[in-house]
């Protein structure tokens, strides 16, 4: 019986662990899509690309790839860029909330802070959904 119940445990942890991986995977390549059309100042789709990519996993969910991993400060970042003020308060505050301290890049986290603290006092967040 014992046998059994360590062989059930052992193939359920696997199969979480292979259920993620294409999570992962997904939410990596909609990152890296992100990035790509900031580059060719196509913000509006890098902001949808970012937004998929952090509803699955949020910002520095993902390590150890080429490309940092950082959805919610680059939607932020898009939305500055085509004049979406409250779009980007949103993001840099959930980008400073949910992003561990042990891996912030320094110059992501004042970029957001000092937009907070110039712009976002007065801005009424967009309302979601």
């Amino acid at each position: 019986m014992n046998l059994r119940v360590t062989l059930a445990v052992i193939l359920a942890v696997t199969a979480e662990s292979a259920a993620a991986a294409p999570v992962d995977d997904q939410a990596y390549a909609l990152n890296r899509d992100g990035m790509i059309a900031m580059s060719e100042a196509r913000f509006q789709e890098a902001i949808t690309a970012f937004e998929q990519a952090s509803a699955l996993v949020l910002d520095y969910g993902i390590r150890g790839r080429a490309l940092l991993y950082t959805p919610i400060f680059m939607t932020g970042w898009a939305s500055e860029k085509i004049g979406g003020m409250p779009k980007a308060c949103d993001a840099y505050r959930r980008f400073l909330a949910v992003a561990p301290a042990d891996v912030v890049e320094p110059t992501k986290a004042e970029h957001a802070t000092s937009y907070l603290a110039a712009r976002c006092s007065a801005a009424s967040p967009e309302p979601s959904g």
